[in-house]
């Protein structure tokens, strides 16, 4: 199978394959330049279909990928957005709009007053669900055999419950109404599942597969779970109001990039590395802490058995990368490359260490 942007596809869904199964023996080399002769045009940014005409965002989605070359195992994509809390619309809360010089900004207004008469459904007529699943129709119509398109990730467990209740709130809600947590997260699990029903049915991942918002390929359902709630929680709520929920919601999906977000939660590391189907860590330090050393976070992820999201600059850092952190046979390199011949060096020196 060829896509139009990708013809050498069946290639890297083959090696795709081997890496999440751990057997590729080198990272993926993720690798895009600007196609010679052509005007590099951006991606549209996440959310701009909320305030764009859908047709107008997937045709600049289409003239991204046609101004550059996806090279070694990177598979063109790109996913539907509408806004960050997209999921906690979906369930009953009203959205804020916030207008910037830059376009629309999203938050939703906590609605849930009562954990113990609480009653949270997936809102099939919602105006947010119809209105992206007009927009899903509309890159299935003009993406498909030309990009990939799509990923399952909503919003996750306590950052879902979070949002609709508020973070204080739910906080003493651990200690004054822990059954009433679980009650709720029951119920954000049902509608959860339902909506992954939909996804399925809408982006057809069997047939091309799915990528993330980061460019992580794979056959099946892919997606990007987090709980970034657990940055202000200590490990014995984590594990007992997130962990559970999490370990459901990764059951639905084939693939799995975990979104390791600050340093708040380091501590949850083993935890969240515990869940067998996890493949890759993505660490994100969090705004001023990009240039600090993270090597003994790497070391300590990589002895856990997962692989890492990392970057080199060369094929020397490359390698030098892999054999360090290689435990899980798992890596996903991004590489600074401006032809070609600059990303194929990267797949010439593993080839040599073979």
């Amino acid at each position: 199978m060829e896509l139009e942007f990708k013809k050498d596809f069946d290639e890297a869904r083959k090696n795709w394959g081997l890496f999440w199964k751990g057997k590729l023996n080198r990272p993926i080399i993720l690798a895009i330049i600007p196609k010679p002769g052509k005007d590099p045009v951006s991606p549209p940014k996440f959310g701009e279909a909320l305030y764009r005409n859908h047709e107008d965002v997937v045709d600049q989605a289409l003239r991204w990928a046609e101004s550059h070359e996806f090279l070694c195992d990177m598979v063109p994509g790109f996913t539907p957005s509408l806004m960050v809390s997209f999921f906690p619309a979906i369930l009953g809360a009203e959205v804020i709009e916030i207008h910037e010089a830059w376009g629309v900004d999203t938050a939703v207004s906590p609605f849930v007053k009562d954990l113990g008469n609480v009653n949270l459904k997936f809102r099939r007529d919602s105006k947010w669900w119809e209105q992206w699943v007009a927009l899903c129709e509309c890159f299935k119509r003009k993406c498909a055999g030309r990009i990939v398109f799509g990923e399952a990730s909503l919003g996750y467990n306590l950052d879902t419950l979070g949002a609709i209740r508020g973070t204080t709130e739910l906080m003493m809600d651990f200690y004054d109404n822990p059954e009433g947590v679980h009650n709720a997260m029951r119920q954000i699990l049902g509608a959860y599942n339902e909506v992954i029903d939909e996804y399925i049915r809408i982006f057809e991942f069997e047939k091309y597969g799915g990528v993330t918002r980061h460019g992580f390929y794979a056959d099946g359902l892919v997606g990007v779970p987090q709980c970034d709630f657990g940055f202000s929680i200590g490990k014995e709520h984590f594990d007992e109001f997130a962990l559970p929920y999490l370990k459901k919601e990764i059951e639905r999906l084939d693939a799995v990039e975990y979104h390791l977000d600050g340093p708040g939660n380091i501590i949850h590391a083993e935890s969240i590395c515990s869940i067998d189907k996890i493949g890759v860590v993505q660490w994100v330090a969090g705004a001023g802490n990009e240039k600090k050393d993270w090597t003994w976070l790497y070391e300590k992820i990589n002895a856990l058995g997962k692989g890492l999201w990392l970057g080199a600059a060369s094929p020397e850092e490359a390698v030098s990368l892999w054999k360090k952190y290689a435990n899980s046979g798992r890596m996903i390199l991004g590489v600074h490359a401006e032809t070609r011949d600059d990303a194929l060096r990267y797949l010439d020196a593993f080839e040599a260490i073979r």
